[in-house]
């Protein structure tokens, strides 16, 4: 049978498979016992490894950090690699379905984890399964990789590396297509500053889990601050921005909210950042002798609800790969210390130690400690590269799409993997909205995916020696 043929016959036992991982909230928690990430990713790796074992694959489990289905012989192999864990859904009311449900409407699969990632690396899973079934003397080795740290660091695969080989060629499908060949570097860090908090009038300030998601609401709660300037710089902030106020009295206490738009960090402009949207507010109603002011005008006039980081000294113009941006993801308090994290998603012609001095000597002027978290540098293939060549080929032989391999804001597996690329799973028009509300996946889309990793799995290994 034709593989097309084959993935077509197969695809609602690939969607069951899909919506059963997909019913696992496998948002990363505190490790509990073996489970180094909480017990809902432990349950939801054990469930994929389950699945492809039914489908007849060799499985392993590294102690719950990141497990492989395998198949094939040979000291080479090649891989697909993709992650099951999942950012918070945010605000649930901001969804048209229940996000951990699986629903499927008009042909798209709208669920947290549809485009971001299980669907793509489950989808994989089956596109090797269509590869055995359909091309009985094709036994080169390949292995499907499911991690579960993506989202919120790098150990699975570090703890992946320092226990097994690596592949002799790999992809992701945790990207778009056609083939990525660079990936931005990815910086993050934190401006803090300790309050003396008897001195200022902001009770309570939080929002965002993660730096790379922008945050759709911020809650700030403040005292002792008349309801005619609250409303006056209400009735101000319609006009400066597109973030929504609401806000709540009561005796000498005020309870704003901010609403944005959340968004991946690795395209700020397509969200409307709640976090930035309420230093904007407060910076208008706090005086200039309270003690987080200085710290708030900072974030407002150094940041400003801007994406390029012009402000900061480190705006980067880059026609191939993008530009550089920069998305802010959390504010709370922490032992006294009003802290910001920020996300930057950078080119290559900027570096990490330009990035570092910047940063450190903005905060310096504002009276504002610089905090480096972490760091990934970008990553870039040539095009002429075996790897990013023949995949490319399969991508424009499947879609008769004519188009050139690209570059990608966003963060995958490549950076971290050697001879990794990202590769798919949706093409460039195609917005999923990964990291927001209403994530999706359109299902012929993704059946179009599994034919054209079922033929790259084909094409790698035909490289293979």
């Amino acid at each position: 049978m034709d593989i097309k043929k084959y993935i077509d016959t197969h695809f609602d036992e690939v969607l069951k498979s899909i919506i059963e991982i997909i019913r696992i909230k496998t948002v990363k928690a505190d490790r509990v016992g073996d489970a180094p990430y909480g017990e809902e990713l432990k349950k939801g790796l054990n469930k994929v490894l389950e699945i492809a074992q039914g489908l007849g694959f060799k499985v392993k489990n590294l102690d719950n950090y990141i497990g492989y289905a395998e198949y094939g012989e040979g000291e080479e192999y090649i891989a697909i690699l993709g992650h099951i864990d999942v950012v918070p859904e945010g605000d649930e009311a901001s969804w048209s379905v229940p996000p951990y449900e699986g629903c499927v409407v008009n042909n798209q699969l709208t669920a947290r984890g549809a485009i971001d990632n299980k669907a793509p690396i489950i989808s994989a899973l089956y596109s090797l399964k269509a590869v055995v079934d359909t091309n009985p003397e094709f036994n080169k080795r390949v292995r499907i990789i499911f991690g579960t740290n993506e989202e919120s660091g790098d150990e699975d695969i570090k703890y992946y590396l320092a226990r097994e080989k690596e592949p002799k060629y790999a992809f992701t499908p945790d990207g778009r297509f056609p083939v990525i060949f660079s990936e931005k570097g990815i910086y993050t860090f934190s401006f803090r500053k300790k309050i003396h908090w008897q001195d200022s009038k902001i009770v309570e300030i939080k929002a965002g889990t993660r730096s790379n998601i922008v945050p759709e609401k911020c809650i700030a709660k403040v005292r002792n601050i008349s309801k005619e300037t609250v409303e006056t710089v209400l009735k101000k902030m319609r006009s400066l921005t597109k973030a929504e106020y609401t806000v709540n009295y009561e005796g000498d206490t005020t309870e704003i909210i901010c609403t944005g738009v959340s968004a991946h960090a690795s395209s700020p402009h397509k969200g409307v950042n709640a976090l930035l949207g309420m230093y904007k507010f407060l910076n208008l109603i706090i005086g200039k002798e309270d003690a987080a002011k200085g710290f708030i005008s900072f974030i407002s006039g150094y940041i400003g609800e801007s994406s390029d980081g012009e402000k900061l000294g480190i705006k980067t113009v880059n026609e191939e790969v993008g530009n550089l941006t920069i998305s802010a993801g959390i504010t709370n308090i922490l032992n006294d210390e009003l802290f910001v994290k920020f996300n930057i998603r950078y080119p290559a012609s900027i570096d990490e130690k330009t990035l570092d001095l910047r940063l450190k000597t903005a905060g310096e002027k504002g009276g504002i400690v610089f905090f480096k978290e972490n760091h990934n540098a970008p990553l870039y293939f040539e095009k002429t590269h075996p790897l990013v060549k023949e995949l490319q080929e399969i991508y424009v032989n499947v879609t008769e799409r004519d188009e050139e391999p690209a570059a990608l804001g966003g963060g995958t597996y490549a950076k971290l993997m050697p001879n990794t690329v990202a590769f798919g799973p949706n093409f460039k028009e195609y917005n999923g909205k990964p990291h927001s509300f209403d994530e999706c996946m359109d299902l012929d889309m993704l059946k179009q995916g599994m034919e054209i990793y079922a033929r790259a799995i084909l094409k790698l290994g035909a490289l293979i020696k």
